[in-house]
């Protein structure tokens, strides 16, 4: 069965061939009569650049370069190439270098000479133009160093002094309000936006729903959702049910699914990093720290799998395959295997939540691959024992798989009993399920925050 992925990295050689055809339908933009006008700058650029190669790595300088598809100022824009970036060069022509960097975000077109250098640029190098540039050049050099180390607080404090040589006080102001942001972000709620739940998986944040009073949730806005994630913005960060400080947002970008995703930084990290996973909102769902999971007991253990053995027997799942997921942990050779999380759920006391997948082998070499979606949640019975309070078990497969992971858990509703949040792994991508407790069973109320194909 084929993997799902939460996002997909991007081949190189394909990349630079859509780079092409990317710059080609830009240049439609720049004000061309006709598109014979459009390819033929193009070609003749792409054709004076064959013609006298040049090999070499050259680093940007400026805080960011604009990367053109043809060597002119006026033409569209293909990518906007971060300070201290690698250029690996092709050529170079009338003030302009063509090249392509590497990495995250990978591209291929034109930079303006002189916004690149042979030496990588570094605070040290930044610092010491800065103290030996005159007035005038100050701010630029500042401006290079709050770009290349944007949550050091002498590379803001540079830019504002700056801003004060230069008699210019709003500007001082706002370098301050920005630094502040960096330094020592602060989770917020924008005029008149809704509740919002997001979910954060390996450092990136999707809008999951919105929360509606009285434990409702609904789909975000897509027309919004481009308003959701300014660059700066701080969020409250959940783990494990608590709150765990701020995720603050990078930058968005669109995913490939019907979402848009930001990167997003958990303070004072300076980067995303992939161990960044949990919930978040930008408003304060509980004050509650965050608390480590609760040992899974024997006795507990032994009662999921003998519900699971039950209900897979119910499926007609072969008793050999049904021994093999039941002893799988994740990162076995297939897929999933069994997950259980316990932990206390206040006035409930404590809660198991069991997720089980396994890909079944095929029946016959024409049958379609089918795994085992399975989904458990026990409480307490009082009595020493414990009760099924929720389930689910299918067979899924094809285009329309569905699989069930244990994301995390929070009270959004405020009635003193968290939410589960499940991620749903599907054929090309992920979604997100929020389960509720409702006459002493858990449901499912809602699912959004698509991110994939």
């Amino acid at each position: 069965m084929p993997q799902y992925v939460h996002r997909s990295t991007t081949n190189l050689r394909s990349h630079r061939h859509r780079g092409l055809l990317a710059a080609a339908l830009m240049l439609a933009a720049t004000g061309f009569a006709h598109a014979a006008d459009i390819d033929a700058e193009y070609q003749a650029a792409v054709a004076s650049c064959k013609a006298a190669p040049k090999t070499g790595t050259r680093y940007v300088l400026a805080t960011a370069a604009l990367m053109r598809p043809v060597p002119r100022s006026e033409a569209g824009l293909v990518s906007r190439v971060p300070i201290a970036t690698a250029v690996e060069i092709e050529c170079e022509l009338n003030g302009w270098v063509r090249g392509h960097t590497d990495g995250d975000s990978p591209a291929v077109g034109w930079i303006r000479a002189d916004l690149l250098q042979a030496k990588a640029p570094t605070l040290e190098s930044i610092d010491s133009a800065y103290a030996m540039s005159g007035p005038d050049l100050r701010k630029t050099w500042a401006e290079r160093a709050v770009a290349l180390a944007p949550y050091r607080a002498r590379s803001h404090q540079m830019l504002i002094d700056a801003f004060y040589a230069a008699g210019d006080g709003e500007g001082a102001r706002q370098a301050g309000l920005i630094r502040d942001q960096l330094l020592n972000p602060k989770a917020e709620r924008l005029s008149g936006e809704p509740k919002l739940l997001f979910a954060v998986d390996r450092g990136w944040a999707v809008a999951v729903a919105r929360v509606e009073d009285g434990g409702r949730y609904l789909e975000t806005d897509t027309q919004a959702e481009a308003n959701y994630y300014p660059a700066r913005r701080g969020l409250h960060f959940y783990r494990r049910g608590g709150a765990d400080g701020v995720v603050q947002v990078i930058e968005q970008r669109e995913s490939a699914g019907t979402d848009l995703e930001a990167q997003v930084r958990l303070a004072p990290m300076t980067a995303r990093s992939d161990e960044v996973a949990g919930l978040a909102t930008n408003f304060a769902a509980t004050a509650q720290a965050a608390r480590a999971d609760a040992a899974v007991s024997s006795s507990a253990r032994k009662a999921i799998e003998s519900e699971l053995r039950a209900a897979l027997q119910r499926e007609k799942i072969d008793r050999g395959q049904i021994d093999k997921a039941l002893k799988a942990r994740p990162g076995d050779e297939q897929r999933g295997g069994l997950q259980i999380h316990a932990f206390d759920a206040g006035k409930l006391g404590t809660v198991h939540v069991a997720t089980l997948i396994w890909d079944l082998p095929p029946k016959s070499e024409n049958a379609a691959e089918m795994s085992v979606d399975a989904l458990l949640i026990l409480e307490s019975d009082d009595k020493g024992g414990y009760k099924t309070a929720g389930r689910l078990v299918q067979l899924t497969g094809g285009d329309v798989v569905e699989t069930h992971r244990y994301f995390d858990r929070l009270d959004l509703d405020g009635d003193g009993e968290p939410e589960l949040i499940f991620q749903l792994g599907q054929y090309e991508g992920t979604e997100y399920q929020i389960w509720t407790r409702k006459s002493g069973q858990w449901k499912p109320v809602f699912r959004g925050g698509y991110v994939g194909a």
